[in-house]
This record gives C-alpha cells, structure tokens and sequence, in this order.
C-alpha cells in the first residue's frame, strides 16, 4: 500500500478504529492456549475493544492464527489486519543460547544469521513482530533479566542487538561499511519487526531487583545507558519499547521529554513506540497520576503508540478525545505509525505473510544453533586437563547430566522434547562414560521459592545413584555438570544471593572428597559466585542457558571436537558483595596499589579483593595467541586508525577476539577507566598469522562534559589492545 492509499485509510476510520489500533491484547481472548507473560486484570476489554485491537500477543500456530486473522479481517470494517507478536528472544522452535551468552561469541554475523533462523521459524507459524532485542546495559546478576541482554558494556549490547535486529528484520542493508550502512524499510516476508528494549536504563535498577527503580546521573545515563540504542537504531527497529522504570524519578512510559526529544527528535526514531506490560497503568502505581485516565493522558502525549495490557487506553482514550483533553490529531500520529509498521511488513497486500507449514528445527538451523552454542561457552580454567581423549574413563556426575531442560524462562515455545541430554550426546558419539545424575537441579523447598515443579525422584534412584558415586577413586576423572533452574533466572527472577543450589553444592563437595581431577561445567543465565568451584576444580566452563543444541555442544568442547572460543561478557564477581561491577567503572581517588596491599586508606574492601573473579572479556582457549606489531595514528579524514597482528602460536587451530580499549587520560569530569571501542574474532590455523584493522571515527571518542556539552577534540586518549579488559597487550597514547 502506498502512503497516498495509507493516509486515505486513516482519514476513513472511526475513532473507535484509531483507538483499537493503540491497544495489544493477550491472545487468551482469541486462544486459549496462548501464553501469558504477565498478569491480566481483572477488568474485561470492553466488547468493541477486541472487535477492533490492533495486535495480539502470545499466540504461535500457523492453522490457529490462519484461522483468526481470516475471520478478523474479513469483519473489521476497513479489513485491517492484527499483528500477532511474541516473545522470541532467542530462538522460537529452535533455541539459541540466551543472549548474554550469545554476546559472549563476539560473533555479530553468526548472531544475526541465528536472528534470521528465529525470524523465519516465527514467522512461518503467524508471529510477525518480537520484543527482541533487549540492549540494557546490566552490570548487576542479581536481576534476573541480565540474562535477555548481551552484558555489561554499552558498545557490545549495540554491536549485538544490531546485529539481532538486521536478522530479524531482514532488511536489505547497502554495502558500504558497517558504521554506514543504510536499511530498507521493507521487511521480507520471512522476517518481523524487531522491538528495542528497554527504553532505557533498565538494567540499572536499584539492588538489581525487578520493576526496581534506576537512580543514576544524567551523564551516565545519556554516555553508557543510551548508547546501544543510538548504535542499535541506525537499523531501523520497527518499534522501541518503554521502560517500566523511571529516569531522574520520572516513569519512562509517561515521559514526553525522554520519549519525543531524545527518542524522536534527537534520535531520529521514526517508528512504533510500545509499552512494556502493563507499564502505562503502572505511572498511578508510581504515584505520579491519580488514575488510569490520567496514565492515559500522559502517555498518549508522551508519543506511546500502543499499549500493552493496561486499561488506560482501553477504558479512558476516547473519553480524553471527546471531551476535547487530547486532540485526535495526536490520536492520528500515533495510529499512523503502526499502520506504517504493519505495511513495511507487507499485511495490507497479504495478511498471512509468512505463514508456512512445519518450518522449524531445519538441518541448517541445527548447525547455526551448534556453532552458537560452542562460541558462546566460556572456558574459565584450565589446568592442562581439556580437552579430554576419548578413549579417557569420565564419570559425568549432576543434574544436568540427563536433563533436558536446557533452555530458560523465555524459551516460550521451544520443546524439551527437542533436547537431547548429555547423556544421549555422549552415546551418539560413541563416547564411554558413566553418567550419575547425583541430585536434583532443586530442592524441594527451593521449588517453592522458585515456583518450580517439584522434581520426583524415589528412594531406590537415590540410592542407586549414591552407590555409583562411591566407584569414583582418587585417579578418576569426574566432569560435574551444575546450575540454576530455568525458573532461577529471566523476568521476576532477582536473586540476592549467586550461589549454585544446596544439594548441587553438597554434591560437589563429595566429589571434591574422592578425587581432585574434576571438571566443572556450569549452566546459568547469570554470574554466579563460583570461587569455590573454582578453587577445587582443574577446568570450569561456563556455558550459560545452551539452547537445543547444548548438550552437543558441551559434549564436543570437553573431547576437544570443538574449541572454547567464548570471552565474558559481563564480569563474574569474586562475590556478591561486589556487585554491580563493571570494567569501565569510574575512575576514582585513593587507588589502591598492588605495590601496597595493606594501606589501608584507599579504595578497597578489606575482606575481599576489588576486582572480579573472571573480568569483561576474558576466556581461555585450546591454543595460544600473540598479539605484536602494534599501531596507532590520527588520519586526515577525522578517524583513528589502530592495527595490529595476532597468531596462533599454539598447536591446534583456534578462535581469539582482539580487543580494542579507550582510556581518558585528563579529563573536566570523572571518566570510566576504560571503554571498549572495537573487536574483531579472528579464527586460525596453527602458525597462522594475520593483521586486524580497526578505522574508529574521532567522535567515538567524545563525552559530556560539565554542563552536558559535547567535547570531541583537545584531550589525549590512551589506545589499548588486548584479549580481554584486564589483559593489554600494548598501547599507545594519542591527541585528539
């Protein structure tokens, strides 16, 4: 449909029609199979409301939405189609690893390539729109949602929440450059609209607790927080969704200042701006409106075009237009906009765009899911142990060794059924072990913390299993495979303490009791306190919440078919005390020294270390690498250009990602201590040798400075290269 045909069909509609095309209903009043991500109220949509809704959420089939979208659009008066949309967040049939995982591939290309699987598999089963990718910035695993992002550092979550969006969009990008590419607002067939998230600063919540508060500086806020999404949006999201929490104490889905100035205006977003569930009834939970009339109101005028499961538009939107409150020219901005989202999607000329029958879990996607999963695995110690021979005796001892539960919380429409376990990996390989489930993932007192169904293990499995520990002796190898639930992580999921599970734990310590070679894989959608699996085992790999292809993937890294390849993208703490920690962390007075641990007057604990455990950036691998021929100077054409050479001087062939580090020397305000500004994974042979080459405009480099000017010039800038945040290999000082 062209624009012309598009306006003339908004001047055609009813305010009633305007006013549906700003409401997303959940699909349990069109299926009553559809999932629930949230709460319903207890207020019925009025009857002319779900007549007329513009989109539905949590619906999947391609039959069952076939059927509902023939019979909405054959009765709406202007045939005007739904948008079914859904929570594919890393993967829909077929599950990826979750993307904090994903960031720690470093692998933009294959993350987008795995988005293009999603996108596909969704859209042949009716789902046309995600909320998806999350790019907040989250630096504190207490909150559960750290899981959804791709870390804690600003220019990582824009790398690949870009990369997620181009997959799932599908749009047709020119090629001229990655930081120059344009977009083609027409998304194919097999693709959806993408969704960034949150807008913004989400992942700072107070005490890393959900639907928490964010108090942070507005400097921040606009240098680390807003970042990923003025990288992400260069993409073209078809829509952007608020956030539940509030900016400088004002609730994002009421903000006008936050929403049309910076989003629209400074941004340039031209697309649809969605509520989170429920956020825009939540503004008279936050006290900032008396009522659902006035959430309403501030909203609307705020620029949301849709919400998502509150009754504020549903129930007072067409009182504020006909009492004159809210002029229906603002109405006609906002509705105008989804229409324009749903023709960039192709619904006017085919309401079923997309749909096919049993596209999931190809071959093809199989293996982006395996290569995903192995690049997303992080090696974290290894004391000449990895891989393992084949032909080894290995006892595979824990939980995860024959579950199938591999997936997570918003794995919404993945299968166990399509999972195999460890277990079964190690069979189809021909691999002999003795697998020993150990324990359950959870007690049962720890289900009901976590609402989590109850695991069912009778006395004779118990026993059973306790006798096969005893076989364990001094000389044997034991590769334990632990971790949190799926329930122990994602939306509503905080947690104030990042230990591993009592009966896990315990466990591990019998094991630790017969024999000191042990192996220890970890599955979590977070960083969890591990300095005591870390001290008593000779290998850790983290490999977070692996997806459909996991087990395979794990079984393959251990037995070295697969190289770990993986660097963290976010910081594992020595404790929870420390959190949240990040490497870029500001700069401050009363540094503490390595030279003089014991003064005691500086910037430190005294009970623990300050520095993490495991920092941003750091994995180990099968081979080694060296870093030389180290070069930095200021181009005529405003950019910096840095070059440097890696090779694998090891014996088997490998993956490293070369890191590129800023550091402020001087500054008029408080820096952090250093940035990452490029990476680039470079895969080789042994003896292989190559030159990696980053162009970095000059105002990568700017900041705010103190009366929130920008300032691009008159300051040095120390360049770093190195293999992870805390491991430089050179550096050299420039003036900008």
């Amino acid at each position: 449909m062209n624009e012309k045909q598009l306006k003339h069909l908004l001047s055609e509609m009813s305010l009633r029609e305007k006013i549906g095309q700003m409401i997303q209903l959940t699909g349990v009043y069109f299926d009553e199979q559809a999932v629930l991500t949230g709460a319903v109220g207890e207020d019925l949509p009025p009857e002319w409301i779900i007549k007329y809704a513009g989109s539905v959420l949590g619906m999947i089939g391609a039959d069952k939405i076939y059927e509902v979208q023939k019979k909405y659009v054959e009765e709406h008066p202007h045939h005007i189609p739904l948008l079914f949309m859904a929570d594919i967040i890393h993967g829909c049939r077929t599950i990826f690893p979750i993307p904090l995982g994903q960031a720690c591939s470093f692998h933009p290309e294959l993350v987008r390539k795995a988005a293009m699987s999603a996108a596909s598999e969704a859209s042949s089963q009716g789902i046309k729109a995600t909320f998806s990718p999350m790019i907040d910035v989250s630096r504190d695993p207490r909150w559960g949602r750290i899981m959804e992002s791709f870390g804690e550092d600003p220019y990582l979550n824009g790398v690949m929440g870009r990369a997620m969006l181009e997959g799932y969009q599908k749009s047709e990008i020119s090629k001229d450059g990655y930081e120059e590419k344009h977009f083609s607002r027409e998304i194919s067939d097999d693709g959806m609209a993408g969704c960034l998230k949150h807008f913004a600063g989400y992942g700072a919540v107070n005490a890393g607790r959900e639907y928490n508060d964010v108090e942070i500086s507005q400097r921040t806020f606009t240098e680390q927080y807003l970042k990923p999404f003025r990288m992400a949006l260069k993409a073209r999201p078809a829509m952007v969704m608020s956030a539940f929490n509030a900016i400088d104490r004002k609730p994002v889905s009421g903000n006008k200042e936050l929403l049309k100035h910076v989003l629209r205006e400074q941004e340039g977003f031209e697309g649809v701006i969605i509520s989170d569930w429920g956020s825009i009834g939540q503004l008279e939970e936050q006290r900032v409106v008396s009522g659902q009339k006035e959430a309403a109101y501030a909203a609307a005028e705020a620029g949301v075009d849709i919400d998502m499961m509150s009754p504020a538009y549903m129930f007072w939107l067409e009182e504020l237009v006909k009492n004159g409150d809210l002029p229906e020219a603002l109405i006609d901005e906002c509705v105008w906009r989804i229409l324009e989202m749903k023709n960039r999607l192709g619904l006017f000329e085919n309401p079923f765009s997309g749909i096919k029958q049993n596209i999931v879990i190809s071959p093809d996607v199989k293996s982006t899911a395996f290569q995903l999963a192995c690049e997303s695995c992080v090696l974290l110690k290894n004391e000449n142990i990895l891989p393992l021979k084949h032909k080894e005796k290995v006892f595979w001892v824990g939980p995860y060794v024959k579950s199938q539960e591999l997936l997570s919380r918003w794995a919404i429409f993945g299968k166990h059924s399509d999972v195999d376990t460890i277990q079964e990996a190690l069979n189809k390989k021909e691999i002999q072990a003795e697998c020993i489930q150990g324990c359950s993932i959870l007690s049962d007192e720890e289900c009901k913390i976590w609402q989590a169904k109850a695991p069912y293990v009778t006395e004779k499995d118990y026993n059973t299993e306790n006798l096969s520990l005893d076989r364990i002796g001094a000389d044997d190898t034991v590769v334990m495979v632990l971790g949190e639930h799926e329930a122990q992580s994602g939306e509503a999921a905080s947690r104030a303490f990042l230990s591993l599970p009592k009966e896990q734990m315990e466990l591990f310590e019998r094991i630790t009791e017969r024999t000191s070679r042990i192996i220890t894989v970890i599955l979590t959608g977070r960083p969890l306190d591990l300095r005591r699996i870390s001290e008593k085992s000779r290998a850790v790999l983290i490999v977070w919440r692996p997806g459909t292809l996991g087990a395979e993937a794990i079984v393959s890294l251990i037995y070295g078919m697969e190289s770990p390849s993986g660097k963290l993208s976010v910081s594992i703490p020595w404790c929870v005390g420390q959190v949240p920690i990040s490497y870029w962390d500001m700069t401050t007075g009363h540094l503490f020294s390595k030279s003089n641990p014991d003064d005691r007057f500086v910037s430190r604990y005294m009970d623990i270390p300050n520095t993490p455990l495991y920092p941003f950036g750091y994995g180990l691998t099968y081979t080694s690498f060296e870093i030389s021929d180290f070069h930095v100077y200021a181009a005529e054409n405003e950019n910096v250009c840095v070059s440097c050479k890696v090779e694998n001087t090891g014996a088997v062939p490998g993956a490293e990602v070369i890191q590129c580090y800023a550091e402020t020397i001087c500054a008029p305000v408080v820096r952090p201590a250093k940035e990452l500004i490029r990476f680039k994974k470079v895969f080789l042979k042994p003896g292989e040798k190559i030159g990696v080459n980053f162009t970095v405009g000059c105002e990568k480099f700017s900041f705010y400075g103190k009366n929130m000017e920008r300032i691009n010039r008159g300051f040095q800038v120390r360049i770093i290269i190195g293999n992870s945040s805390s491991n430089e290999a050179d550096s050299c000082v420039i003036q900008l």
